[in-house]
């Protein structure tokens, strides 16, 4: 056990010292803040002050625009810890990639340790590097968004976003390791970190929200992990400034606002629950874990 602890540390240092590497993991993460920044901040804030125009009645228009900034910005770290979730642990598996292309795989294999260890090694690096990024995005921005005036989150929802965050994290890493044993090369497995870098905003609907995109697009994204994800933390994230925000507004408005914004998913009018979510990505998980396997399995025996 010391042995693979030892090589989980190696891998983290590895990564943090590559410093490109740390960069365009995070890529992804300063685009979504850009175009937020730029273009799709106010968008969302045109839309959460459109619904309370529309059934709020009387309102305090200035309090109205706050707590739709405060909004926006919750909802929008929402998004954020989940690229993150996904975007630093490719980088990080990336790694394995790097090490097999140098031909630093065959050292290990040489030691005393088992072909598994070394792979669950791999995993628990991401894990590491991708949670404790995540965290420190949610420190920096909880930060920015109270010395805005903002309302901080209570202890037991940051709690739900560390846990939320930690099983997007293993759920992620797991299925990236299985896609990095179908890769050989380091340019191969750059190319394919640029397009899930590139994607991911896309398919958990952070760049446009699911009311934007067309019923047939959304029932697509609906079948990925991500959204998911991305749902359970909008969900925690954006409880307490919703509740604020639209007060004195028809339940049934809100729920369209809730369902159109990715706060809450349905499949054919029917709610996907946070258990039910939880479980779609835990299944996820488990079926690239069962490949995992099927393929290292199949690797003892061809080396045999």
């Amino acid at each position: 056990m010391r042995k693979m602890l030892n090589l989980v540390k190696r891998n983290c240092l590895v990564f943090m010292r590559n410093r490109s590497a740390v960069f365009f993991s995070l890529l992804a993460m300063l685009i979504v803040l850009l175009l937020q920044v730029v273009f799709l901040g106010n968008i969302n804030e045109e839309s959460v002050i459109s619904v309370l125009t529309q059934y709020g009645g009387m309102r305090d228009a200035a309090l109205d625009a706050e707590n739709a900034k405060q909004f926006t910005a919750y909802w929008t770290l929402a998004g954020i810890m989940v690229v993150n979730a996904l975007t630093v642990t490719v980088s990080v598996i990336g790694t394995m990639i790097d090490d097999q292309s140098k031909n630093r795989m065959e050292s290990f294999f040489s030691a005393p340790m088992k072909k598994w260890m070394i792979a669950l090694s791999y995993i628990i690096s991401a894990v590491v590097i991708g949670f404790v990024m995540c965290m420190l995005t949610l420190g920096v921005a909880l930060g920015y968004i109270c010395a805005r005036g903002g309302d901080l989150l209570g202890v037991l929802a940051i709690a739900k976003i560390a846990g939320y965050t930690l099983m997007n994290v293993i759920i992620f890493a797991v299925i990236m390791y299985m896609a990095a044993m179908f890769v050989k090369s380091s340019s191969a497995w750059g190319g394919l970190s640029t397009i899930i870098g590139t994607l991911v905003g896309f398919v958990g609907a952070i760049y446009l929200p699911m009311g934007s995109l067309p019923e047939s697009v959304g029932n697509v994204l609906k079948a990925f992990p991500i959204l998911h994800g991305a749902s359970l933390m909008r969900d925690v994230c954006c409880a307490d400034i919703l509740e604020k925000t639209f007060t004195g507004v028809p339940e049934l408005a809100v729920t369209e606002f809730k369902k159109a914004m990715g706060i809450t998913v349905y499949r054919n009018d029917i709610l996907f629950t946070a258990n039910e979510q939880i479980l779609i990505l835990a299944a996820y998980g488990l079926a690239a874990f069962v490949i995992v396997l099927l393929l290292m399995r199949k690797k003892r025996v061809s080396d045999r």
